[in-house]
């Protein structure tokens, strides 16, 4: 199953703007009632290799469903039109939950119990995620990460890095040091002691996935300040 069908599951029904005929759907491959391509996937679209199947003219009812997925007559920002792309999200199969940067945290680092599940966090909101969230089974924790997927299945792993970055983090050192590793003279006098502990451990991981995630989720100032 892929992130498509498990979110089609979770989202209510809706009228497919033409009646459905027999078709290969471009986007899984799979042979359903589909409609015309262009109501889902269009022109300017150039992520082909997203596709299973690029060369059909037919994207399938569910698939669709999925990727124009906005919220009838919603207010305020953009974001709330089009949750799907421009949220994170997390989703079971029952149930999508749009997710703020605290709510994606709990999840993290409490794990997502739920038997099949997958999430995605942007930070960008312009992005579908759905093409590209891994499927999650058997306690893997995997999230797509803007467009990189980030394995949190290592539990004790996690709760380690996260000791690591949050101390660092609530001892004054900003966000973007951290994500960097660029230290000033006058931060580094600061904390000196810190720094001497934390930057030769970070040094070794902080480009890797997991670092980059959880250095997003590291408190604010307000919450800190809070």
């Amino acid at each position: 199953m892929s992130a498509i069908l498990l979110l089609h599951e979770a989202l209510a029904p809706r009228e497919p703007p033409e009646s459905p005929a027999e078709g290969i759907c471009c986007v899984l491959g799979t042979l359903e009632p589909c409609i015309d391509r262009s109501y889902a996937i269009k022109p300017s679209f150039t992520n082909l290799d997203l596709l299973r199947a690029p060369d059909s003219d037919h994207v399938s009812v569910r698939a669709w469903r999925v990727l124009t997925h906005s919220v009838p007559g919603a207010e305020g920002k953009k974001r709330d039109t089009f949750p799907l792309m421009q949220s994170s999200w997390v989703c079971d199969g029952k149930n999508v939950i749009y997710l703020n940067r605290q709510g994606v945290r709990s999840l993290v680092l409490d794990g997502v119990q739920a038997d099949i599940w997958c999430g995605y966090v942007t930070t960008s909101y312009k992005k579908h995620g759905c093409l590209r969230t891994p499927m999650n089974r058997n306690d893997t924790q995997r999230w797509l990460f803007e467009l990189e997927v980030v394995d949190c299945s290592d539990r004790a792993k996690v709760a380690d890095w996260w000791e690591r970055l949050r101390t660092t983090r609530e001892a004054a050192v900003p966000r973007p040091v951290i994500e960097t590793l660029d230290c000033s003279v006058h931060l580094m006098g600061k904390h000196l002691a810190l720094w001497q502990q934390f930057e030769p451990w970070a040094r070794s991981h902080y480009q890797s996935p997991l670092y980059r995630f959880l250095t997003y989720l590291l408190p604010s100032q307000d919450e800190l300040n809070g």
